[in-house]
């Protein structure tokens, strides 16, 4: 059964979780309930935590707790609190899902469950580059779940690149043979994390699309913005892109570059 902690000072968030009187039926203990930053902390010394709702009335309280997290905890999944028994097993029910793959035994897999949570949020971030996300809320709520550093809020870009072939009567002929889990892992390698205070995520679609997405990390001044976070990420790519052709033979170009006032510009109901 996996344990979990529940922070909130607000009452409707309070009776709607004591009226779940089955949490075992949902996988979990019933949670340990606080009210406040320092009952959060004095939870979390003495007990564990795989999930962790967070509903106070103060947002500086609020704001409080997440930077505690972030620095003592930042692979616990964080869960929307609820408002009522329905979307209480809704978020139970997400939480649930991720925390199964997150634990699953691999048996001789090298996979750790550090490396089940990114991939996971690489996931997330493939979906949404897609449009498969819908709204918003979907967004926000999905970010803490998997624990990403992103700052949904601030402008960040979309860059799209493509692989160069030999010749175009055969579109076969020139691809990078090692199929898109190694090409997008030869990506991550080469010009892939944080640079600058921004996180660079490439990702390799089933459609055979690679996009990369280029995100301020949250709470962390980046050293550049606007035009010059432009130049300065496609300069980092290209010179990525040019290790790659030197050391592996691919050939790739960035064919888009798309300037995003935040990540919820990404989202389905954004293009609606």
């Amino acid at each position: 059964m996996y344990k979990l902690l529940l922070v909130s000072d607000r009452k409707q968030i309070l009776d709607a979780f004591s009226q779940i009187d089955n949490w075992e039926r949902q996988g979990f203990k019933p949670p340990h309930i606080r009210h406040d930053f320092e009952g959060a902390k004095d939870s979390l010394a003495k007990h564990h935590a795989d999930g962790i709702a967070i509903a106070v009335s103060s947002e500086e309280e609020e704001e409080k707790i997440l930077a505690y997290l972030q620095e003592f905890y930042p692979n616990v999944s964080i869960f929307q609190a609820g408002r009522n028994t329905e979307e209480i097993l809704r978020y139970l029910s997400e939480l649930n899902i991720l925390l199964n793959r997150i634990h699953a035994d691999f048996s001789n897999d090298s996979f750790k469950e550090i490396d089940m949570l990114q991939e996971c949020r690489h996931e997330f971030f493939r979906k949404l580059m897609t449009g498969g996300i819908y709204c918003k809320d979907d967004v926000t709520r999905g970010m803490r779940l998997l624990r990403s550093r992103m700052d949904a809020e601030k402008n960040c870009l979309l860059i799209e690149l493509e692989q160069l072939y030999i010749s175009d009567d055969n579109k076969l002929e020139g691809r990078w043979h090692y199929g898109p889990g190694r090409l997008e892992l030869a990506l991550r390698n080469s010009f892939g994390g944080d640079v600058d205070g921004i996180h660079i995520l490439p990702t390799v679609h089933p459609d055979g699309r690679i996009l990369v997405l280029c995100c301020p990390l949250y709470g962390v001044e980046a050293k550049v913005s606007g035009d010059n976070m432009t130049a300065m990420l496609t300069t980092h790519i290209a010179e990525g892109i040019t290790h790659l052709k030197e050391f592996f033979g691919l050939d790739l170009h960035m064919i888009g570059i798309r300037v995003l006032p935040s990540l919820y510009a990404l989202c389905a109901e954004a293009s609606d």
